[in-house]
């Protein structure tokens, strides 16, 4: 039997595996479905030969892709380039190119057919990186086209990027086909961050603790947008450089605010205090950071690009702290801890090589569509979904604590013998009782015979009995009231208002069990009781003082009990 259910147990774990399997291998299906839909049949990258026009010098250029200006452009310098288009252009073809931070017109034959960022630039706002897109006329090829740049930051790359040529219908989906990777993970980590978010925020309401999923579904939602962002997807969405721009830089900066909280949560008395209170200090520095590079972003004093190599800076020390100090990482730290730690690292690694990447492509000038796609958003998702296993494992051993504190709460008010509650219990429910106006009765129950059965069939015999009136005692209380051992032979009932008209024929149920009894005992079920009311004892009557009246009472009536089982 054993044998057949361990082979069923390893058959689910197998199928469970493949179907994921299936599933990994559906959705890579998909993506390289729409990719292949998406991308352009037909692109023709420009390679031509060109000239510029820069500081009122014109020279020749063999090739405008990635050409390499002498110097760094200035704020305000204007470079102008002329080219010839293929002499066959086909009808409704887009010319695509990337900038950075530059304002551009396109001019055809004199007319300018394209501009961007000119008015943004002359009220000195910051222009934005992004993808244009310029429907050419198909009388293009026949004069020069000319595409005059001028730089709106300061120390600006002098390079230009690739210029491709493109069918019209493919102008968007091209771009985001190729990219659809980054697309996939980035939409994934946004819609991933805000349902977390949602959900922390939910559970919260209900009394669940949902810090730590909500700190993750905030750093899911940042990663995700800066994703977006950074590849230049968002275009797909939106055509403002500068709010994409100013977007991808908020994101990036606040990234961190939610990781350092999150890893300050799950280290609170886990490490050293000036450990703990370390890691603090980094998040009020990135909140300051965050705090004051926008407000002097918003002011168009210093722009977020600007800042970028004081936030790198600051994220190498704080990664270095977090390291070199086993605030990730130390020998006593749990599962949920090594998974955290274990997310951490690949995230690190990621990131530190995507930024050995951005530096390498910025200042040797390359422009390439490998090279210049992040690594990150990997980086991230692995990261994220370390989180996420982190978190499960935290709430399986916190649900796991709940329970065994539970059990033990449960045993601390029962009685191990009978499974009624015990006279701790019924101290607990007198103090609720004695907050409450509301009537109630108590009724309190004395078993005869008890100590004539122990003294002459033993103790184990005496428990029989026990167990054999507590039991009729509970079912002659069911829906009524609370059945409680308060010790030995001592029962007490506690019915609340809405049930005090079924006293007596809950009594009177008591007597009737007790005589159909049919387990096999010394002696038969006996006992005596007395009612107390609470209206009965004065409004200040506290729940105590109704169970002294009721035990009074339950003594009067064993007194007048002409019973052999009576202790006289």
């Amino acid at each position: 039997m054993q044998k057949g259910m361990d082979v069923s147990r390893v058959i689910k774990k197998i199928l469970a595996r493949l179907l994921t399997l299936a599933l990994l291998l559906f959705f890579i299906a998909v993506l390289l479905i729409v990719r292949d839909n998406g991308i352009s049949p037909s692109i023709t990258h420009l390679k031509c030969a060109g000239s510029i026009l820069y500081k009122g010098e014109t020279f020749e250029v063999p090739s405008i892709s990635n050409y390499v200006l002498p110097e760094n452009m200035a704020k305000g310098d204007a470079v102008t380039l002329k080219f010839a288009l293929p002499s066959e252009l086909k009808p409704k073809t887009v010319l695509r190119f990337k900038t950075y931070h530059m304002m551009v017109e396109v001019v055809e034959d004199g007319r300018v057919v394209y501009s961007y960022g000119k008015e943004k630039q002359m009220k000195g706002r910051m222009v934005g990186s992004g993808f244009h897109y310029v429907v050419l006329n198909q009388q293009a090829s026949k004069h020069p086209l000319e595409i005059r740049f001028v730089h709106a930051i300061e120390g600006n790359l002098s390079a230009f990027s690739e210029f491709d040529l493109l069918p019209a219908q493919y102008a968007n989906s091209d771009y985001s086909s190729r990219h659809v990777v980054a697309l996939a993970v980035g939409v994934f980590l946004l819609l991933f961050g805000f349902l977390s978010v949602l959900i922390g925020i939910g559970i919260s309401f209900h009394g669940i603790r949902g810090f730590r999923v909500t700190m993750i579904g905030f750093l899911s939602c940042s990663l995700g947008i800066w994703t977006l962002c950074y590849q230049k997807l968002l275009q797909i969405v939106s055509y403002n450089f500068a709010f994409n721009t100013t977007l991808e830089y908020f994101s990036l900066y606040f990234a961190p605010i939610p990781f350092f909280l999150l890893l300050l949560d799950m280290r609170k008395g886990k490490i050293a205090s000036w450990k703990w209170w370390g890691t603090f200090a980094f998040v009020a520095v990135e909140v300051a950071f965050l705090l004051v590079t926008t407000f002097l972003h918003a002011l168009n004093v210093v722009w977020y690009p600007f800042s970028l190599p004081f936030f790198h800076v600051f994220v190498a020390i704080a990664f270095s702290y977090l390291l070199f100090f086993g605030v990730l990482y130390n020998r006593k730290i749990d599962l949920s801890g090594k998974f955290l730690t274990m997310g951490v690292v690949v995230f690190g690694c990621v990131a530190l090589l995507d930024l050995m990447r951005y530096h390498f492509c910025k200042y040797f000038l390359i422009d390439n569509p490998i090279l210049d796609m992040t690594w990150i958003p990997f980086g991230t998702l692995l990261f994220v979904l370390c989180l996420v296993l982190s978190y499960i494992i935290y709430l399986f051993q916190l649900l796991e604590s709940k329970a065994e504190k539970d059990v033990l709460s449960t045993m601390a008010y029962v009685d191990s013998l009978t499974g009624l509650f015990n006279r701790a219990k019924c101290q607990q429910i007198f103090g609720f009782l004695d907050k409450s106006p509301a009537d109630y009765a108590i009724v309190s129950i004395d078993m005869n015979g008890l100590k004539l059965v122990n003294d002459k069939y033993g103790h184990m015999a005496g428990d029989t009995l026990i167990k054999a009136f507590a039991n009729v005692f509970k079912q002659s209380l069911a829906g009524i009231g609370t059945a409680i051992r308060m010790g030995g032979d001592e029962f007490l009932a506690i019915v609340r208002s809405e049930h005090i008209a079924e006293v007596e024929s809950s009594l009177a149920k008591l007597l009737q069990l007790q005589k159909d009894c049919k387990e096999e005992l010394p002696i038969p079920l006996e006992a005596a009781y007395g009612v107390a009311y609470r209206r009965e004892c004065g409004e200040n009557a506290t729940a105590e003082m109704v169970y002294q009246e009721a035990d009074k009472r339950m003594y009067d009536m064993k007194s007048h009990m002409k019973s052999n089982l009576v202790r006289k």
